[in-house]
């Protein structure tokens, strides 16, 4: 219930903030799955999670949980802390667990944000977790969302891959131009609207 109301009041507040376009969210699949995501602004995860058919878990910086009100508001949207610049156990087998649970899981593959039109490189993270869970991945694009007030931010969701003995470092780049390719069909005009 709490989750419900805050869902609504953070999807009210984003659509005052930006003119948003969502597109593929039918290819999310109905069990486990990891969303991997771009990453360019604090309004990234709040876009994509208000969005997604089921409630959206993802790995937070610790530091955000310092402060009590904004760590219970972030829990309760599906983050949970991870201890950057270190692997962080606890957090990565929470995750899988998530995952076999059937659960929507989401990850920054570039484990930061960047300060450019270019994505940074992968980090070796969601090829764990890929290869561990043995779950499809959908790669997701946010653009637009570093415009001022009233900018045209669009989500797009591409086709789940399936990955199968790869390295970790292999699944890391497949995922990162997976995602890549979604912004460079929209730049040719190419890419068909898939959902709401």
């Amino acid at each position: 219930m709490v989750y419900r109301i805050i869902r609504i009041v953070v999807k009210i507040w984003l659509s005052l903030r930006f003119r948003i376009k969502v597109e593929g969210l039918n290819l999310i699949p109905n069990d486990g799955c990891i969303l991997a995501m771009n990453h360019r602004s604090y309004y990234d995860s709040l876009l994509v999670g208000v969005h997604t058919p089921r409630k959206m878990f993802i790995m937070a910086k610790e530091e955000l949980f310092n402060n009590k009100i904004v760590s219970w508001v972030i829990r309760q949207m599906g983050a949970f802390p991870v201890k950057r610049n270190s692997a962080d156990i606890k957090s990565l087998k929470h995750s899988l667990k998530l995952i076999d649970e059937g659960n929507i899981f989401s990850i920054f593959i570039e484990g930061t944000r960047s300060k450019s039109e270019e994505m940074l490189d992968p980090k070796k993270g969601i090829g764990f977790l890929v290869a561990k869970s043995k779950s499809p991945v959908v790669p997701v694009l946010i653009q637009g969302v570093t415009g001022g007030w009233f900018s045209k931010v669009t989500v797009r969701f591409g086709a789940p891959i399936d990955f199968n003995g790869e390295e970790y470092d292999e699944i890391a780049k497949k995922v990162a131009n997976a995602i890549k390719s979604l912004a460079i069909k929209n730049q040719l005009g190419t890419t068909r609207s898939m959902g709401p």
